[in-house]
């Protein structure tokens, strides 16, 4: 789906506060990238900074951190589980958030329940609104 110029896949789940995405795959696990306006507003990232394949996290841990010359974002979900999977690539590489956001995945995370996803993260149907008003707020 679009929104004003950005693209939302409807195959992926969102979090409208942080600009997240998710996919879930199998086995609980599910992958976590910054959406198309998520990365319009951070501009150029430059760095990303992840947790370590096999720590395990809560809702207080930081995930991921995203900087980029307009600020610095940490990035913490209300779930548990371990991370499975870092995306070396990106974090080699931060620009291709800004190149494909939907492609360049964070991280890979097992959840403990993943019941809880579908309380967390919303269909793009179901956040539409919010990314819309957010897009029309921010696009000059």
């Amino acid at each position: 789906m679009k929104i004003l110029s950005f693209n939302f896949p409807d195959d992926l789940l969102y979090e409208p506060e942080k600009h997240l995405w998710i996919k879930i795959e199998d086995n609980n696990v599910i992958s976590v990238g910054l959406t198309d306006l998520g990365q319009y507003m951070a501009g150029k990232i430059f760095q990303v900074t992840t947790k370590s394949k096999g720590e395990k996290i809560n809702s207080r841990t930081v995930i991921f951190s995203l900087e980029s010359a307009k600020w610095v974002g940490k990035f913490r979900l209300p779930i548990e589980g371990e991370i499975v999977d870092v995306n070396e690539e990106v974090t080699r590489n931060p620009s291709l958030i800004n190149q494909n956001p939907y492609e360049s995945w964070i991280v890979k995370i097992k959840v403990n329940d993943i019941g809880v996803i579908k309380n967390v993260f919303k269909t793009i149907q179901e956040v539409y609104k919010q990314f819309e008003e957010e897009a029309k707020r921010v696009v000059r």
